[in-house]
């Protein structure tokens, strides 16, 4: 039998991690890298530590320029870091190593935090943080007794630390679940500031993290309330302190922004909070005071607070928070109109709209006017049922009619969000629209925040039954009315007479249009001519935006929502504006807009096909409003959507089902809505017709 060769197992291997960087072919950065980078380095590992100092401080400067940056990563500067700075017995060193990385973090994109997270840099925070926590609660040497520049080097080192997890947590969704698992990091950043004697600075870059890490994250919420009480403490006192001051300051507002991330992530709403004040309904009146520093804009700040917030800050930070409460609401409505124990939730029983999918006629239900339709089942491609003849009376029709609009039914209850709803509609939207009349540098916040209130009141159905029905349900609308039309008034009407071309601005302010106008529908009182304010804007869009850009923003997977486009703001306003009890003449030109622009198929983006259907049908799907008759009937605008079936359908085949799957069903389900609503129309119109003839 053959002898295998023994292997030479001693044989020498090159180590992988100890390759020879090759210098750079540019003799620029040759120079570069021989006269500044190389030195540095090398001082870095220096036995003295007073060297070691000097080239940290050296290396911050040259982590500034990208050239002198890349060279140092070039150079492998984070496995020297790593491997040598931040586990040196000097904590001078250690606190030098670790500002390198953090600026390094700044300065780079989020693919060098990927890289340090797969570098273990956890482990490595772990243990920095644990220290510091040791040095805090120190018996031996207690941290009051330390010098004042070993606590500066002790608070110096928690905030790179600080930085780097708020970095990471933003970096990947990866990351931001690795952290929130290794719930020692949140203690180390939780203990940094319930131990007592934290400065300013480090408070806000605490709260800055924990809200980063806690939103939409319940585990961490639920360990947090479970395991840090004192945390739940110490925000409610910095929180509380704020309140009796003269103004809000960031601290205060900070901890508002933990509080909503947790109370969020927890689903603790008004009506379901299991501690009394525990909702976002607590927070808004500290963040209201906040917007009002726009008047004492020389308000210093103690503590070196005003190193790291301005007034301009705590209201920004003010007004986005708002921003998310007010998105949240709508959560929280939804949330509360899901049945639980066989009921629904909440003190008031409010209502939310909900958008139902048209489900079509019982095959008994249909009249002989839909066989008059010349080839109507040609002109649809779908599934449609076969229908007999058959009669239906005045209530069934409104029936059908309500599943193309729509309208949710009675058993859509959602219990209302009392407190947080009634501070947002009279404290908050009154403050934020002063605020924008000072035209001050946050009008861009303000306007989102002010955008999503008014969304998160239209998604409450304020229908004349309803009103009706429930006393608190029409207080909320009569207090909403007035600030709904000053919001219009005194922000969307001088923007309509400023013809502006600012795209931005414009695709904001006309969510807001479209938002009042759909909550308060026909009732907002608008300046004559307005809405061909609007139909000029919608025209100027495509100007503004370009024909291709809009068409791209109107199609794409993956992308921006083409419901969202300008175009299409521009439609829901309009139509919402001509809703009842809209004037005969203000809802004839809406209507002859509407159908002017459908006429244009297939050369309009498929979501604002879509938006002006639904909007006729919203529009007129009620024959006895008043301009039913002289309007849909007056101007033929039954015959002329029949023309526009066909251009509809060509323009669902042209949306490849693969590439744009929800474009793609939204126009198919507009084909299949209009084919009804046609059908209905021509029999209502029938219905009523006989029943002149039998009166």
């Amino acid at each position: 039998m053959g002898k295998s060769k023994p292997r030479n197992r001693a044989k020498n291997r090159n180590n992988p991690t100890a390759r020879e960087v090759k210098p750079p072919t540019d003799p620029e950065l040759a120079a570069l890298r021989q006269e500044r980078v190389l030195p540095v380095l090398k001082d870095l590992q220096s036995p003295d530590l007073k060297t070691r100092s000097t080239a940290a401080r050296a290396i911050t400067n040259l982590i500034e320029n990208n050239k002198t940056r890349k060279l140092l990563l070039r150079e492998q500067i984070v496995k020297i870091l790593l491997e040598q700075t931040l586990t040196d017995s000097k904590p001078e060193t250690r606190a030098d190593g670790w500002g390198i990385l953090q600026n390094l973090v700044l300065e780079e994109d989020s693919d060098f935090c990927v890289y340090l997270f797969r570098q273990d840099i956890l482990t490595a925070i772990e243990g920095a943080g644990k220290s510091i926590l040791e040095t805090l609660d120190s018996e031996k040497v207690p941290f009051k007794n330390l010098s004042k520049s070993e606590k500066e080097l002790v608070w110096t080192l928690a905030s790179s630390l600080i930085s780097l997890i708020s970095s990471l947590s933003e970096a990947q969704n990866e990351i931001n679940q690795a952290i929130s698992n290794r719930f020692t990091i949140s203690q180390f950043l939780i203990g940094t500031v319930t131990k007592g004697g934290a400065p300013d600075y480090i408070v806000l870059e605490v709260f800055n993290c924990m809200a980063i890490l806690l939103e939409d994250n319940k585990a961490l919420a639920q360990q947090v309330k479970e395991r840090e009480e004192i945390f739940l403490d110490y925000l409610i006192i910095v929180k509380q302190d704020t309140d009796n001051k003269d103004y809000a300051d960031m601290k205060g507002v900070g901890a508002c922004q933990v509080l909503h991330n947790l109370f969020n992530s927890l689903t603790w709403y008004d009506h379901n909070t299991p501690e009394k004040g525990a909702s976002d309904a607590g927070l808004i009146p500290t963040l209201v005071r906040a917007m009002n520093q726009a008047k004492i804009r020389t308000t210093t700040f103690k503590n070196g607070d005003s190193k790291h917030s301005s007034p301009d800050q705590v209201i920004q930070l003010a007004l986005e928070l708002t921003a998310a409460i007010a998105t949240s609401l709508q959560d929280a409505l939804e949330h509360a109109s899901q049945p639980r124990n066989g009921k629904k939730e909440g003190q008031f029983a409010g209502i939310v709209k909900k958008e139902e999918e048209f489900g079509g006629f019982d095959d008994t239900e249909m009249t002989n006017e839909a066989s008059e339709v010349k080839d109507e089942e040609d002109l649809v491609d779908l599934d449609a049922p076969e229908y007999e003849n058959g009669e239906m009376n005045e209530e069934e029709i409104a029936d059908d009619m309500e599943l193309v609009v729509g309208e949710g039914s009675d058993d859509d209850e959602a219990a209302n969000e009392t407190a947080t709803l009634d501070l947002l509609v009279q404290t908050a939207a009154p403050q934020i629209i002063n605020l924008l009349l000072q035209n001050n540098g946050n009008r861009s916040q303000a306007l989102s925040a002010l955008n999503n209130i008014a969304w998160a009141v239209s998604v409450i159905d304020f229908s004349e039954q309803l009103l009706k029905k429930d006393h608190y349900l029409e207080s909320i609308y009569e207090l909403w009315v007035p600030v709904a039309q000053r919001i219009w008034g005194e922000i969307v009407s001088p923007f309509l007479a400023s013809n502006s071309a600012d795209v931005g601005l414009a695709s904001v302010i006309t969510s807001i249009a479209w938002a009042l106008s759909r909550c308060v529908k026909g009732d907002i009182k608008i300046q004559p001519g307005e809405q061909r304010k609007l139909m000029a804007l919608y025209h100027s869009s495509r100007v503004m935006i370009g024909e291709r850009e809009e068409e791209l923003a109107n199609a794409v997977d993956g992308g921006d929502d083409p419901f969202q486009s300008l175009g299409v703001k521009c439609i829901g306003a309009l139509g919402s504006l001509a809703l009842h009890p809209a004037s005969i003449d203000l809802n004839s030109d809406i209507g002859i807009f509407l159908l002017t622009l459908l006429s244009g198929l297939p050369d309009v983006a498929p979501a604002e096909a879509v938006e002006a259907l639904n909007q006729i049908f919203e529009i007129y799907g009620d024959e006895n409003y008043a301009f039913d008759e002289p309007v849909f009937w007056g101007n033929d605008f039954c015959r002329r959507l029949e023309g526009i079936q066909p251009k509809l359908k060509m323009k669902a085949k042209s949306i490849d089902k693969r590439l744009f799957p929800e474009l793609r069903d939204q126009v198919d389900e507009a084909v299949h809505n209009l084919h009804r609503f046609l059908s209905y129309k021509r029999r209502s119109k029938a219905a009523g017709t006989l029943h002149l003839a039998m009166r």
